[in-house]
């Protein structure tokens, strides 16, 4: 596909290239550290050796220059200048001047060394860039020098040659190539008493073996290089692997654990923080494995098939298992309190009657001999049984409101409204009993349907729980918005606050943080709330207040 629908290349080469970084991305972690170390190590063993490399052929060259020059200086102070001109005279080879030159150029190779060969150059330039040769030593027998001894020289070479002829100075040129080889060359004057160039004497090196000694260190450092690359090879295989033994480690925990082992544990290698790290993986595998013999144990007790009869788990499975024990738990709770409620409903209905009617004979009978006159001490114990028989028979109608099957007579009820009554009813109350403020705030017109009464008396029972839980004073506000298809009432309160422990039990039977409370009313709160398809949700911060938030469904308006 790469290759038919590559915009750029008729080769697959894109396609290629992709199929690498694919290759380089799905690599495990230990090949990619290893490979992009040994491509780092690489690089600067390649760049030392590069580096070592020019600055050897650099000194060779450097070497070879200084030895020439050094050969030409010293030679070129042997050569009489009589011989030249005799033999430059006379231009024949068979002269006795030109004899001896030839016997002295030949002994500059014997002497000082086999690449060196010289000849003497006659000071005058001819046209098209040739010199004239007066003599040469016998290392230039093979070359084919045209008649007369000229030299067809380059720009190398003249260079060197005219700037000695000039300033009377030692030159030498760098390596250059001719019909003859390559070579590097050396110039030194030879001048008379009267301080004129009689001629120019020139000394060659073959360039051969420069290169044959480049190529000998060139050789040893690819030697050498390939020595310290297997040795950096060897040790960063075997360091990372001491390294990434406890990642490996990790993945073979992990692919464990997914697929069910909760036993298992990876060794701890020493104090390093990737040690450390499956150090803490072992604690987690612990702890997960005491998790899955809790949900199996819950899961036999339920008749479920147990975690540990199968033989393999996934870890998926187990958590889809675990799920549905909290559902089947969270169930089971919901039909405990469902009978809980059922059981609390019918002994209200089979007892409140029974004590009510007493209680209201006592309470008839109290309020007569509090109209008659008696003592001050006779009046108030009177009215302190009046009013526990007053706050009995509340406890009965809470009571009798749990009996209550359906919410009863259903109305449109207008939220803001509520509100407003809601909190003017209360705020005597709370300005009576203690310092505290109250705040109303409508930022959404909410209409309901349901039992107007039951539901005012589920907001003033949990405002009075407000207004009791600040026993400094403070501030007590309610809210009216819209939440999705909810409408919600937010009571707030600086006073008490309660734990997660307190939070977790509110709303149920018999339970009452207030000293002479019994959890009743706020337990009604909730039911008449759950009758009308709504729930309501509490935070609170201990030290910090409460939020009650009341949501009941909205009313549903119908099309017209």
């Amino acid at each position: 596909m790469c290759r038919i629908f590559s915009l750029f290349t008729l080769d697959g080469t894109e396609c290629d290239n992709e199929n690498m970084k694919l290759n380089v991305k799905n690599m495990p972690l230990f090949k990619k550290v290893l490979m992009f170390s040994f491509m780092i190590t690489t690089i600067v063993v390649v760049s030392t050796i590069g580096t070592s490399f020019y600055l050897q052929s650099k000194q060779l060259k450097s070497q070879m220059a200084d030895k020439v020059e050094g050969v030409a200086g010293i030679w070129s102070s042997t050569l009489d200048p009589e011989d030249i001109k005799k033999a430059d005279e006379l231009r024949d080879p068979s002269t006795p001047s030109n004899r001896r030159l030839e016997k002295l150029l030949t002994m500059v190779g014997d002497k000082s060394a086999s690449f060196l060969g010289a000849y003497i150059i006659l000071p005058e330039e001819y046209p098209n860039q040739k010199v004239y040769i007066l003599s040469a030593s016998d290392v230039y027998n093979g070359y084919s020098f045209d008649s007369m001894m000229f030299y067809d020289a380059g720009e190398e070479f003249l260079g060197a040659y005219r700037e000695t002829r000039k300033n009377k100075t030692i030159t030498s040129t760098d390596i250059f190539t001719d019909q003859y080889g390559s070579w590097i060359s050396s110039f030194a004057p030879i001048t008379d008493n009267s301080g004129n160039v009689v001629a120019i004497l020139g000394i060659d090196a073959k360039a051969s073996i420069i290169k044959k000694n480049q190529m000998e260190i060139l050789l040893l450092l690819l030697l050498e290089m390939a020595a310290i690359l297997a040795a950096v090879y060897v040790i960063l295989n075997w360091g990372l692997k001491k390294v990434m033994k406890p990642v490996d480690d990790l993945f073979f925990g992990i692919k464990e654990i997914s697929s069910g082992n909760f036993s298992v544990k990876l060794p701890v290698h020493d104090q390093s923080e990737l040690s450390l790290l499956s150090e803490k993986f072992n604690e987690m595998a612990s702890q997960l494995s005491q998790l899955f013999e809790r949900v199996s144990e819950a899961s036999k007790q339920l008749g479920q098939t147990s975690i540990k009869d199968k033989e393999s788990l996934l870890l998926e499975e187990a958590i889809n298992t675990m799920e549905d024990i909290f559902e089947r738990t969270k169930l089971q709770q919901e039909l405990q309190r469902a009978e809980k409620m059922n059981a609390i409903g019918q002994l209200a209905a089979s007892v409140a009657h029974e004590i009510r009617n007493p209680m209201t004979v006592v309470k008839g009978f109290l309020q007569i001999f509090l109209s008659k006159e008696m003592s001050e001490e006779d009046h108030m114990y009177l009215k302190l049984m009046i009013e526990e028989l007053n706050r009995a028979e509340n406890i009965i109608n809470d009571y009798l409101s749990l009996a209550k099957p359906d919410v009863g007579k259903l109305e449109t009820i207008d939220g803001s409204v509520l509100t407003e009554q809601v909190m003017d009813l209360m705020s005597s109350y709370a300005m009576m009993s203690k310092n505290i403020s109250m705040h109303t705030e409508i930022k959404d017109q909410v209409r309901i349907r349901g039992n107007k009464s039951e539901l005012k008396q589920v907001l003033i029972n949990i405002l009075k729980n407000g207004i009791e839980a600040m026993g400094d004073g403070g501030k007590l506000s309610m809210t009216l918005e819209k939440q999705g298809d909810f409408g919600v009432f937010i009571v707030k309160d600086t006073g008490i606050g309660m734990t997660e422990e307190e939070l977790s039990r509110l709303g149920t039977a018999f339970y009452s943080l207030k000293e002479r409370g019994t959890g009743m009313g706020l337990m009604v709160c909730y039911q008449i709330v759950e009758r009308m398809k709504g729930h309501i949700k509490v935070t609170s911060k201990k030290g910090e207040g409460t939020i009650f938030e009341i949501m009941v469904p909205l009313l549903m308006e119908s099309p017209e």
